[in-house]
């Protein structure tokens, strides 16, 4: 949000003490760099939340709204659910109002803006970014009440290879979680969280694959010659059929760099007997017609290759 710049004609702000300038703070961190309340009442400064004051050159979004939230709540709230996701970076879209939670018994009451929630537990918090959040792990399962099946695979996808958590992690805590709504519902789309997944796009492609009854693709495994020398990572494949699906997203159609080294890719990859399937966002608008050009591709690949 942009703070009012209230002002009278000709008057020009000073600027905020050492140590608050650009910063949102607390009446105490004020009082600790010599302001005193009647200062804060000054055109240098304004009042945000109940005891937090910011710089009033500061624009409070994103980062800075979120570190102005926490010096107004509990020291023992976190960062909950959407909001959490989003400070962890996460491709969840970030929610309209700031999401915290906090122990039992202890909710702060509800204001413009702010979303609180209990039932925190004692081990469910790390910090990050300088901020208490919810672990990737609880952060995942509060995810499962809004987001739906590919949704919830894709930001778990994201975790593990940003290595927040693994695939192994989130089934060992669905597992151990009793008494919660749509646990089953997690414990099953835990299993489908696969790390090494460069992009949403790659985890929607791979879902509709298993989703239309087909195996499921192994993500951005190496491949080697028979020399044991690497010549490429698909995106996915089946390795024992040589069968390689890439995603073409708008990078490799606008970066012609990008665009001739995955023409070099393809080409190698079939040099060494590999089928090339390549991908659009088009092509998964239109999963059954995708996952016929697939099978197709495992027939070819199959009488090639004399496997059963």
């Amino acid at each position: 949000m942009h703070l009012p710049r209230r002002r009278k004609p000709g008057r020009q702000p000073c600027p905020a003490a050492d140590g608050l300038r650009g910063n949102a703070f607390t009446r105490t961190d004020a009082h600790a760099a010599g302001v005193g309340a009647d200062q804060l009442r000054r055109i240098a400064y304004v009042h945000v939340h109940r005891r937090v004051y910011a710089d009033r050159a500061l624009t409070l979004d994103g980062e800075q709204e979120a570190r102005a939230w926490m010096l107004a709540l509990p020291d023992d709230a976190a960062l909950y659910g959407a909001t959490a996701a989003w400070w962890y970076e996460l491709p969840a879209s970030r929610p309209r109002n700031f999401q915290i939670i906090v122990p039992p018994g202890t909710v702060p009451r509800r204001r413009p803006g702010l979303e609180p929630h209990e039932g925190l537990g004692p081990d469910e918090t790390r910090i990050w970014r300088g901020l208490r959040v919810t672990t990737p792990e609880r952060t995942w399962l509060d995810l499962s009440l809004t987001l739906d099946d590919i949704e919830l695979v894709v930001v778990g996808d994201a975790m593990a290879r940003r290595r927040l958590t693994s695939p192994e992690q989130l089934v060992e805590t669905t597992e151990r979680t009793r008494r919660r709504r749509g646990i089953v519902r997690a414990r099953a789309l835990a299993r489908q969280v696969r790390a090494r997944v460069d992009s949403p796009q790659e985890t929607r492609l791979r879902l509709a694959l298993v989703a239309g009854g087909l195996p499921c693709p192994a993500p951005n495994v190496d491949v080697c010659d028979e020399h044991g020398g690497w010549i490429g990572r698909p995106d996915l494949s089946y390795p024992d059929l040589k069968i390689s699906i890439q995603y073409e997203g708008d990078v490799h159609r606008t970066n012609r760099r990008r665009w001739q080294a995955d023409i070099t890719r393809d080409e190698v990859l079939r040099d060494h007997g590999w089928e090339v399937i390549r991908v659009t966002a088009e092509d998964l608008r239109h999963p059954s017609r995708l996952c016929a050009r697939v099978r197709r591709a495992m027939d070819r690949q199959r009488q090639r290759l004399a496997v059963a």
